[in-house]
């Protein structure tokens, strides 16, 4: 759109209610346990109408238990069942919603398909998806309590091997075996962590238990004992086995000659505290909820419930046009089957904006990656010439930036390892209202400096530390928020601030930030201005 319009209407879409998304959160896919396959997947179904008994605020209608279609809608807890059954196939899919107990206006909605040909092990799909008109949304994903009830009874199975929601604890060579097999398995879809215990520890640095009950089903997490990890050394090298209370992901497609780095090491220093170790949690919770939309498609091991419906709703027409019903029974079925259709078609394009959504983020990071790979290849190249010329290493900045669209070369190029910028800040400094741009420079050179040293090296507190007259350093405080940067969760908790109440864009200095501590780098997330939350 022409940016005029877009800025002529500002004013209006922020008076304007914000439109609901959904947001898919994780699937599950997997197939029920049990040798006959028919008591197994009643089992099953049960246990899902239990679970949705306890959610709908009463009881289900008599029809519910029967597994038969029934509709109860509640009020933000609608539950909705549909059937598709002959002789070759079962499929019985249910959804019901939830509303949040502490989000007003996010409603989170389950979607479970079981069912299949009569003759095979039967398929258990779930889908859980949060609908909300915020603005801006994170949670740590978990999958619902359900799927752990199925685990439990009749059991679910992926790949051949039994689902559980408690760490694997690895005490053999045979089961070490076993597992360096399973990681390089072809076949293997869910990513497997590998959490080892330090040595003489029989506890692990992170809270594996807790890690397992959030990925239950969308991932596997095993425990090693410190004297067990020299197998997987010896099998996949020593870059890519981890041992020594690190915790590794091995994602699917690993093999002994893969990119080691394609498969997340934690190593024990760097989750030694609670802090780094909580995050740790996080990181690989909303890693493996990704992982299980990003490797799985509707239609083949996932089943929407709106597809199924309208599926049923076709059937039933074409039953009732062979049985030559009488009009108005057809008409009623296929007004039925267009309302099927339509709800379908708006879950899709509410699914289609949130992967267009997906796909700029992802496309803004890989710019915001190729620029920084740039900018470490030029200073590279510039420290190899040095040497070719056996001269020292070039240390004269270059001239500070006086026009914005000068910035943000300056900062790639000057300071490419030590400060880099967020997708988001980069398009704030392309031009903005504040005017000094110098300043806005000079406060990144005592990032990358006085600032780097500090944090690399140990020193004084950063709190309240003066940068010039009028400019310091300090804790965001309440003005502290969380974002996700690199696909891992952060809370920017400092800034650089010019003092007075003036919030005058033009004037008004702010630089919002966060220390990454593993790659030693300052993360600016919004600059050059004043912030603008819902309490300002």
């Amino acid at each position: 759109m022409n940016k005029g319009f877009s800025e002529a209407l500002a004013p209006l879409a922020a008076r304007m209610p914000r439109a609901v998304r959904d947001i898919e959160i994780l699937r599950v896919a997997s197939q029920i346990d049990g040798d006959d396959f028919e008591k197994a997947q009643e089992s099953a179904r049960r246990e899902v109408l239990q679970w949705a008994k306890n959610r709908a605020g009463g009881q289900l209608p008599p029809e519910a238990w029967d597994f038969k279609e029934f509709d109860l809608p509640r009020g933000g807890r609608n539950s909705s069942a549909v059937r598709i059954s002959d002789d070759t196939m079962d499929l019985w899919a249910l959804r019901a919603e939830d509303p949040d107990a502490g989000i007003a206006g996010r409603v989170w909605s389950t979607e479970v398909v079981i069912g299949g040909r009569r003759d095979e092990r039967p398929f258990f799909s779930m889908r859980l998806i949060a609908s909300t008109h915020e603005s801006s949304f994170a949670v740590e994903p978990a999958v619902p309590g359900l799927v752990r009830q199925l685990i439990e009874t009749p059991g679910l199975v992926r790949g051949g091997r039994p689902l559980a929601d408690s760490p694997r604890l690895i005490e053999t060579e045979n089961g070490m075996e076993d597992l360096c097999d399973h990681l390089e398995d072809s076949e293997r879809r869910l990513p497997v962590v590998l959490v080892t215990l330090p040595e003489g520890s029989s506890a692990p640095l992170i809270d594996d238990r807790r890690l397992a009950k959030a990925t239950a089903g969308i991932g596997r997490v095993v425990r090693i004992p410190s004297e067990m990890s020299w197998i997987l050394t010896r099998r996949f090298g020593r870059f890519r086995s981890v041992f020594g209370g690190a915790v590794r992901v091995y994602m699917p497609g690993f093999s002994s000659i893969d990119d080691p780095y394609r498969h997340r090491l934690f190593v024990a220093d760097a989750i030694a505290s609670t802090e780094d170790s909580k995050s740790c949690v996080s990181w690989l919770r909303k890693t493996i909820a990704d992982l299980s939309i990003s490797h799985t498609r509707l239609g083949q091991s996932i089943l929407d419930f709106s597809s199924v419906r309208a599926a049923s709703r076709r059937l039933q027409k074409s039953v009732l046009v062979d049985q030559e019903a009488p009009d108005a029974e057809l008409l009623a079925t296929a007004t039925e089957l267009v309302e099927s259709l339509e709800e379908q078609i708006a879950e899709k394009d509410k699914e289609i904006d949130v992967y267009i959504e997906v796909s700029e983020e992802a496309e803004a990071r890989a710019e915001t990656a190729e620029q920084e790979n740039r900018a470490l290849l030029y200073k590279i190249r510039q420290l190899e010439k040095a040497l070719k010329e056996g001269g020292a290493a070039p240390t004269a900045e270059p001239p500070m930036p006086q026009e914005w669209p000068e910035f943000l070369d300056w900062v790639d190029g000057t300071y490419p390892d030590k400060v880099v910028l967020t997708p988001s800040a980069r398009r704030m400094v392309r031009s903005p209202d504040f005017e000094d741009v110098e300043q806005v420079a000079r406060a990144i050179r005592w990032l990358a400096n006085e600032h780097y040293e500090t944090r690399v090296n140990g020193g004084e507190s950063l709190r309240d530390v003066p940068l010039e007259e009028g400019v310091r350093n300090a804790p965001c405080g309440g003005d502290a928020y969380k974002i996700n940067w690199k696909d891992r969760p952060y809370t920017v908790d400092w800034h650089i601030k010019t003092g007075g109440n003036s919030r005058n864009p033009k004037k008004c200095l702010r630089i919002y930030y966060f220390w990454e501590k593993d790659t030693q780098q300052t993360v600016i997330d919004h600059l050059p201005s004043h912030r603008t939350t819902s309490a300002s």
